[in-house]
């Protein structure tokens, strides 16, 4: 029994002397997590003259911020948001914390805020999810100059680049939001817009769609297929930067500016590709435009897209006008043509009586051969049924009316842009249109 003792005596002096040099790391979970912490705190800290900053959404495209973090926890920025938000300085409140990782919270609301406000009427992020993004950052890396974090829910990078004085004064100056006039004006007024790039023969289409801070680059290949590279941009000081990737092959586009009155991409090794502009679009829509192609809508929002005379505009008119006078009074909201899958096609429209929106389906099969539409076999759900006296110009219209050729439509607007049409092949003065959608 005594021997038992002193084994047992001996083992837990032997344990307790040793049970400091049992550590597996050179320091405890939470000295590392301090560092971490502190580290992303100093490297906010480090930029003097503050951070160029860009993130993309889940639902639209990137965004451009200018941040300037101090050491009392407070942030100035502005954005590429809206004309306010580029002009007009916001200061908020950030802090880190451990979150599985050191964190960057905006705890207070701010420009980045908006991009996640489940408020359509905030920034016109659907109901419940805004724009799908984030207000808490995970730190991922330092690398040179640059900090990259990461969405905790949507996963989108959000990257801080340090800012030069020049950068600084020009994104917090009048600067900032005439390069973004500047780059809209271009587009706005440049029609069919291309490049030519070694090794594809065909001309590279450069589409930038302003109202979701897209870009794209589409071509036909020598099989005749259409190619796309969808792309997100978001603007800086001086012209717009890519994120994350945008490229053809080897070829990364990483910028965008205007040089001497053009605008030129900018790839990653540095070569410009000069934009160029067609007389007639690049693409003809019919191959763009198919139930599982680049396009398969037409919208019309609440009103006809400005600038376009068509025979079809007395027809929505009507339909306008006959609603308005129901009692009480409604309002057409949208129609839209989809090609619904590879047979049929269906003109869906709404409308609302103050508090409820309904909406009316027709439905047609059809065929698409050489870029024509023919309609047929037409069936109205019952909300169409029941508005039958309000929608029946438009239904007469498709009913009617084709067969139909699928082309662009040119608006006398510059600032009315991406729409298409559906031509009447006996009268091509007279055309549904609406701009193009997926």
């Amino acid at each position: 029994m005594k021997q038992l003792l002193y084994i047992l005596s001996a083992a837990c002096l032997f344990l307790s002397c040793n049970k400091d040099e049992a550590k597996v790391f050179e320091e405890t979970p939470e000295e590392r997590m301090s560092a971490r912490i502190n580290e992303l705190n100093s490297g906010l800290l480090s930029a003097e003259h503050g951070w160029k900053a860009y993130l993309t959404t889940s639902a639209k495209g990137g965004y451009g911020f200018y941040m300037d973090f101090d050491a009392s926890q407070s942030v100035v920025m502005v954005a590429d948001l809206n004309d306010a938000t580029a002009t007009e300085r916001s200061t908020s409140s950030f802090r880190i914390k451990w979150v599985m990782n050191a964190t960057l919270i905006f705890d207070t609301y701010n420009y980045i805020t908006m991009l996640q406000d489940p408020s359509p009427s905030s920034y016109g992020g659907a109901s419940g999810s805004g724009l799908q993004s984030d207000i808490e950052f995970e730190y991922q890396r330092t690398s040179g100059d640059s900090i990259i974090l990461r969405g905790f829910k949507y996963k989108n990078e959000l990257v801080l680049v340090k800012a030069t004085a020049a950068e600084k004064d020009r994104y917090l100056g009048a600067a900032f939001k005439e390069n973004i006039d500047e780059v809209n004006d271009y587009f706005t007024v440049k029609q069919n817009n291309y490049i030519t790039v070694d090794g594809i023969k065909n001309k590279v289409e450069f589409v930038l769609d302003k109202s979701n801070k897209a870009g794209k680059l589409q071509f036909i290949d020598d099989n005749g297929e259409v190619v796309q590279i969808p792309g997100k941009y978001n603007y800086e000081d001086v012209g717009i930067n890519f994120a994350p990737y945008f490229g053809l092959g080897s070829i990364i586009f990483v910028k965008g500016k205007m040089e001497n009155g053009e605008f030129v991409l900018i790839a990653k090794d540095g070569t410009k590709y000069v934009i160029k502009q067609n007389d007639t679009p690049i693409l003809p829509m019919a191959t763009l435009f198919n139930y599982n192609g680049t396009y398969r809508e037409l919208y019309i929002g609440n009103s006809l897209p400005a600038g376009v005379t068509s025979g079809f505009n007395t027809a929505y008119q009507a339909c306008v006008s006959k609603f308005a006078a129901m009692n009480p009074r409604r309002t057409l909201v949208d129609v839209r043509f989809i090609l619904s899958n590879s047979g049929t096609a269906r003109v869906i429209t709404r409308n609302n009586n103050g508090t409820t929106t309904f909406t009316a389906n027709a439905t047609y099969n059809y065929t698409y051969e050489n870029g024509v539409l023919t309609l047929s076999n037409a069936a109205y759900d019952d909300n169409w049924a029941a508005r039958t006296t309000q929608l029946i110009d438009i239904q007469n219209y498709f009913t009617n009316g084709g067969p139909f050729r699928v082309d662009y439509v040119r608006s006398a607007n510059p600032n009315v842009t991406n729409l298409g049409g559906l031509y009447r092949v006996a009268d091509a003065t007279s055309f549904f249109y609406g701009s193009l959608r997926w």
